[in-house]
């Protein structure tokens, strides 16, 4: 892995919430048919978005 490949944990935290969102909405889209891994992939990608935590912003100085 390259310094280039390492994403800010905000970066990655959002990009792992938007997944969740998109793997539901195709999971909808094709009702009927096996979309239990989309489901269980969204889960799982929303557990894993909810243990990282946003970096700490300095308070601003007043």
């Amino acid at each position: 892995m390259t310094p280039r490949d390492v994403k800010p944990p905000e970066k990655r935290r959002a990009f792992l919430l938007y997944y969740a969102r998109v793997l539901l909405r195709e999971a909808r889209s094709r009702r009927g048919q096996n979309v239990d891994w989309m489901i269980a992939g969204a889960a799982r990608a929303r557990r894993e978005a909810m243990t990282i935590q946003p970096a700490a912003k300095q308070m601003e100085m007043f």
